[in-house]
């Protein structure tokens, strides 16, 4: 499927603080009748929850391996004691991996099989399932994104028209719920969608106070902060940036930023391993020049940190 959106290599960082249970219990035939399940979805994820999780099981085959950090993205994934897909942020990071930071035409096959060698039916059949879905849901956002005429590389704070990304926001929710369903969508985007939605509130009530609106009885005013440290304030105004870019990036620009980073970390992996095996250094030395070199090569301290953390 090799779809211009499905291009090499993408992170986006953002910090994830996740569901108050962390996971939800995926059992159900298709996205389009998820909202008619939810009650009972909802009953059965508590019990769920209480369930012992079980990461993949011993006599999985383990010959497909996946680069880099195969064991921390392999044991993201969870099944409940009946072996029913446990829904987490680690299955969509195993799915983003493969979808969008793999070149291969055959990307979408590779992660089905892997999903079948790394789980038991019915969760490796119910995870295959949310990769279908998701594939044409990519497709989908990229097109009515396009049709918004929303890029969020020309986004800056003094073009920002907050009605549009509103009303792209409410197409792209609507979009998510029918191909996805609302288990999945919960599960993955609850702390993106409140996010965004603080930004929206906080930049309508910016540009009210720039109008000089006075806040209804009907709808009060949105607490803004400032701060009397100018530079403060505008890296907060940055943060909210960032947050409204986020929302209108489409998986295509994710992917080239995917194939920028994908290169100077293979990049980084060569001289890293040339480090480790220089003779005369002490373990101070070498996590120094470590440290020097990912500087060198991620100019954000979020790229370097995920360096770090896939190592070495």
């Amino acid at each position: 499927m090799p779809e211009k959106w499905l291009g090499p290599l993408c992170v986006i960082c953002a910090a994830a603080l996740g569901l108050s249970t962390g996971v939800l219990y995926f059992r159900h035939a298709a996205p389009a009748t998820a909202a008619a399940t939810s009650a009972v979805a909802d009953s059965e994820s508590n019990a769920a929850t209480a369930a012992s999780v079980h990461a993949p099981t011993a006599d999985a085959d383990t010959s497909l391996r996946i680069w880099p950090g195969d064991s921390s993205l392999a044991n993201g994934l969870a099944m409940t004691d009946s072996h029913h897909l446990i829904v987490n942020d680690g299955l969509r990071d195993l799915i983003d991996f493969f979808l969008l930071e793999q070149t291969d035409d055959d990307r979408a096959d590779q992660l089905k099989l892997y999903l079948r060698t790394r789980l038991r039916p019915p969760a490796s059949e119910e995870a295959v399932q949310i990769v279908e879905h998701y594939v044409v849901y990519m497709r989908a956002h990229d097109d009515l994104l396009a049709a918004q005429n929303l890029n969020a590389q020309s986004l800056n704070a003094s073009n920002v028209d907050i009605n549009r990304i509103v009303t792209w926001r409410q197409q792209r929710d609507a979009l998510r719920q029918r191909m996805l369903g609302d288990q999945v969508v919960q599960a993955w985007y609850q702390n993106d969608d409140s996010q965004l939605g603080q930004a929206i509130d906080e930049w309508r009530q910016r540009a009210a106070d720039q109008e000089g609106v006075a806040a209804s009885a009907q709808q009060p005013r949105y607490p803004v902060p400032h701060w009397q440290n100018s530079r403060e304030e505008e890296q907060h105004i940055q943060y909210l940036v960032g947050l409204l870019q986020k929302a209108v990036t489409s998986f295509s620009e994710q992917s080239h930023e995917g194939q920028n980073w994908a290169e100077r970390y293979s990049s980084y992996q060569t001289d890293a391993q040339k480090i480790m095996r220089a003779p005369g250094l002490d373990a101070s030395q070498r996590n120094s020049q470590l440290e020097a070199l990912r500087v060198e090569l991620f100019p954000t301290q979020a790229e370097r940190q995920r360096a770090h953390e896939l190592g070495p």
